[in-house]
C-alpha cells in the first residue's frame, strides 16, 4: 500500500481514512522499508497533512500503545517535544552548545496546574543532548522516572499528577527515529507525538509550531474523542501562550471550533522580551521552574502562569482567563505547586526501582 500512496501524494491528492490506516500499519509493522517511509513522509509533508489523515494515523498508533488506567478527570499538556529532525532543533534551540530557546514551560505549567487542584498526566520524553526535554527536567528536579504502570497509576490516584516516561509507552515506532534524523524535517510523527495521550484525558491544551495548523489539530483532536481543548500557537514561543506577542487560541467543545488573538496586555502582564523566558541545559532550567514554583516575580513566572490559566479555563474550574490567572498566581503563592513537585519527588523516589532487564536484577 505504500508504494501507491506515495504515489498518490506526490500528485498532491489525499489519502482515504483506510489507506492511511494500511500505510501506518505497514510501517509499525516494518514491512515497509526505510527508503520507502522516507520518501512517504517527505511526500506526505509537501503536500500537506489534512485532519482526516492525521486522525487516521493516530488511531492506529493509539490502537497499539501501552495504556493507564487513570480514570476520569486527567487534562492532557502533551506537546511537541524536540526531537531529532534538524527542522525541529534549529526552531527550538539557541545553539547546539547552548541548550532550548525557552525553560520547559509546560513542565512548570503542569506543577502549578497540579497544584490547582486539576489532574495531569503528562506524556515525556528525553531529547538530544545538549537540548532539554520535558523528561530531561523533570529528571533534574529529582523525580524518579523510572516505574512501573501500576507505580505510575498509583501517583497519579494519590498526587493528582504523573510522568509517563517513554520507555513504558510502547509504540513500535523506535525505528522510524533513524530515518526521521536522516531526511531531517519536520514530519507527520511531529503531530502525532502530542496525541499519544496515553493516559486518556479527555481535556487537552495542545501547543503547534505553525499558526495554521490550529484549527486543523482541533479537528483531530475532536474526532480523537477530546471533550473540550484549545490549541494554541504563540509568537517566539510557539507552541505556548505568548508573553512576547501574540497568541493564536483555537477553542473547541460542544462540536464548535472557534479562534481568536490575545495579547499579554490584555491580562495585565507586561510584554516581555525572548531573552526574559530563555533556557538553556537542564540544570538550569530546573533551577528556573524552581524558581517560579517558589513565587519569583518577572516574564518566567506571567508565562507560566498564562499557560495555566489556558488549562483552567478549559477545563471548567475557571470561567475565563482572567479567574484562570488568579487560581494559578494562588497555586504559587500559597505553595501547593511547590508542594506538588515536592511530594512527587518523594514518592517516586520512594518506589521500588523499575528492573528493565534480567541482568539488573
Amino acid at each position: 500500500m505504500i508504494k501507491e500512496a506515495i504515489g498518490k501524494l506526490v500528485l498532491k491528492e489525499n489519502l482515504t481514512e483506510g489507506e492511511m490506516r494500511e500505510v501506518m500499519r505497514e510501517i509499525m509493522l516494518k514491512s515497509a522499508s526505510p527508503t520507502q517511509i522516507a520518501s512517504f513522509l517527505t511526500a506526505l509533508r509537501m503536500k500537506g497533512e489534512i485532519p482526516e489523515e492525521i486522525v487516521a494515523a493516530a488511531k492506529v498508533m493509539k490502537d497499539r500503545l501501552s495504556k493507564f488506567d487513570l480514570g476520569d478527570g486527567a487534562i492532557c499538556l502533551d506537546r511537541e517535544e524536540i526531537t531529532v529532525e534538524r527542522e525541529t532543533v534549529l526552531r527550538t534551540a539557541k545553539g547546539i552548545s547552548e541548550g532550548t530557546n525557552t525553560f520547559n514551560i509546560s513542565t512548570a505549567t503542569a506543577l502549578v496546574v497540579a497544584g490547582g487542584g486539576l489532574k495531569v498526566a503528562k506524556y515525556v520524553k528525553k531529547s538530544v543532548p545538549p537540548l532539554c526535554g520535558c523528561a530531561d527536567v523533570i529528571e533534574a528536579l529529582g523525580v524518579n522516572l523510572d516505574m512501573t504502570p501500576t507505580q505510575l497509576e498509583r501517583c497519579f490516584k494519590t498526587l493528582g499528577i504523573c510522568f509517563l516516561h517513554e520507555h513504558l509507552v510502547q509504540n513500535g515506532l523506535e525505528h522510524i527515529m533513524t530515518i526521521r534524523k536522516k531526511i531531517g524535517i519536520r514530519t507527520i510523527f511531529n503531530l502525532l507525538d502530542s496525541l499519544i495521550n496515553p493516559g486518556g484525558a479527555k481535556i487537552q491544551v495542545l501547543g503547534v509550531y505553525e499558526p495554521s495548523l490550529t484549527e486543523t489539530m482541533a479537528m483531530v483532536l475532536m474526532n480523537l474523542g477530546i471533550r473540550r481543548g484549545l490549541v494554541i500557537h504563540g509568537e517566539d514561543t510557539l507552541d505556548e501562550m505568548s508573553i512576547t506577542g501574540k497568541t493564536k487560541v483555537t477553542e473547541f467543545k460542544d462540536g464548535e471550533i472557534k479562534s481568536n488573538l490575545i495579547q499579554p496586555e490584555y491580562f495585565g502582564m507586561k510584554r516581555g522580551r525572548l531573552t526574559d523566558i530563555k533556557g538553556g541545559m537542564k540544570e538550569q532550567n530546573a533551577k528556573i521552574i524552581l524558581e517560579v514554583l517558589k513565587g519569583s516575580q518577572g516574564a518566567r513566572r506571567d508565562i507560566t502562569v498564562l499557560n495555566a490559566a489556558a488549562a483552567f479555563m478549559i477545563s471548567g474550574r475557571a470561567k475565563d482567563f482572567n479567574e484562570g490567572i488568579e487560581l494559578a498566581n494562588h497555586s504559587i503563592d500559597s505553595g501547593k505547586a511547590l508542594n506538588t513537585l515536592e511530594r512527587l519527588v518523594e514518592f517516586t523516589n520512594g518506589e521500588q526501582r523499575f528492573l528493565r532487564s534480567a541482568h539488573e536484577v
